[in-house]
């Protein structure tokens, strides 16, 4: 007589390509790694598959990769697709549901919410899933992003709005367990939403995945600054050109990389015609596959994030993966994920000249350089394995509440 498989553990990640998606599939293999059964719910064609044969990567969901559709430059052309685009991601929504509720989980982790349909679906789906006839599972997210915001308008500040702050307050009470990156996004979510369970921190690993193949040694590179990632408002684009121009005028030799695609709360071509008036700026927006990766920053000797808002980002962890140091803004809960003078860089949001100094220091000393990246490395290479810990100990006490009840 066979065993009968345990019900999994399901990561939800509408994007099949892309940092969120990158998240959930590196610690889906840390729950797998550790014994449990998991599952990636996704869009079709994924940048990534698992070997594991208890990690599912599931391409289901009628959605599209980040980087796909037409390159429309003119905001007014964009409406028609985001209106196609939001019909399809409520078709989504419908699949997921089923594929939910036929599945009989133990456990379901959603990622984000963006729009005001999306929490309010989710809250459907949680009572049913939560309903002993669907297996009763528990319910919960990671919360990225703690607050709404908009993809196509300033991603710099949340969206508000009656209805959309009740949806997702009533989503957040709805989740069995919440889980966060850091401990100022944990004091955002208490503030916001007051949920009616556990907000644990758990830390963001190592970008393993990416890592297919070895770099060139920090100390080896040419004086070269990496910007990596979508390019976007909040990011402080427009804060780094400002203190590269600073470091130029300095350290002639010195180079900027900007790489990532270009969002739509942004002006791509005014970013490109500003890189060229500066100089030593590459900035060609695109995707950047997942094979592409090593190859930039294997070419970099520092990693910038100067973000003028931010809860987290997996770039800092990225970087520390290929033993790159970072120079990121003291915001969110950046500043505690860069370990000041250790493993990189912390200045002000927002200040340019601080910002300049910082990255010209790092640039000028490539052996400082590399020892930062160095000791970044040494923080992310178990913290999937803390991650996935966390996680399953929360599941198993909400199901050991329900168990008391």
């Amino acid at each position: 007589m066979s065993r009968r498989r345990p019900k999994p553990i399901v990561l939800v990640e509408f994007s099949p390509s892309g940092g969120l998606f990158q998240f959930a599939f590196q610690l889906g293999e840390a729950l797998a790694e550790s014994g449990q059964r998991v599952q990636l719910i996704t869009g079709p064609d994924p940048e990534l598959r698992s070997p594991n044969p208890d990690f599912e990567v599931r391409p289901v969901l009628p959605t599209w990769h980040p980087a796909s559709g037409p390159d429309i430059k003119a905001r007014w052309a964009r409406v028609p697709l985001r209106a196609y685009r939001a019909g399809k991601l409520l078709f989504a929504w419908i699949v997921l549901a089923v594929v939910l509720l036929t599945t009989r989980p133990r456990a379901v982790l959603w990622q984000h919410w963006r729009f005001s349909f999306e929490p309010a679906i989710t809250v459907a789906i949680a009572r049913a899933l939560k309903l002993r006839i669907f297996g009763g599972a528990a319910v919960g997210i990671i919360a990225h992003e703690p607050l709404p915001r908009s993809d196509a308008k300033d991603t710099s500040t949340p969206k508000s709005g009656r209805f959309l702050t009740a949806a997702f307050r009533s989503a957040w009470h709805s989740m069995d367990v919440a889980f966060v990156l850091g401990p100022r996004t944990r004091e955002v979510v208490i503030d916001a939403w007051q949920p009616n369970c556990d907000v644990v921190v758990i830390p963001h690993g190592s970008e393993k995945a990416l890592a297919s193949t070895d770099v060139t040694a920090v100390s080896q590179t040419a004086p070269v600054a990496l910007f990596f990632g979508t390019w976007t408002q909040y990011k402080g684009i427009d804060v780094l050109l400002d203190a590269f121009e600073i470091v130029r005028a300095n350290l002639p030799e010195a180079r900027l990389v900007l790489s990532g695609n270009a969002g739509a709360d942004i002006d791509a071509e005014a970013v490109t015609a500003r890189a060229r008036a500066i100089g030593n700026v590459s900035a060609e927006p695109g995707y950047v596959a997942v094979e592409d990766v090593p190859a930039i920053l294997g070419a970099a000797r520092v990693v910038v994030t100067p973000y003028i808002r931010a809860s987290q980002s997996g770039v800092i962890h990225l970087a520390f993966t290929f033993g790159r140091p970072v120079v990121t803004s003291d915001t969110g809960d950046l500043g505690s994920a860069v370990d000041d003078g250790v493993t990189g860089l912390v200045v002000a949001a927002g200040d340019s000249a601080q910002l300049a100094t910082a990255i010209e220091k790092l640039l000028r000393s490539p052996d400082v350089a590399e020892q930062m990246g160095r000791a970044g490395k040494a923080e992310v290479e178990n913290a999937w394995d803390v991650a996935a810990e966390r996680i399953t100990r929360s599941i198993e006490g909400v199901e050991a509440a329900r168990a008391r009840n």
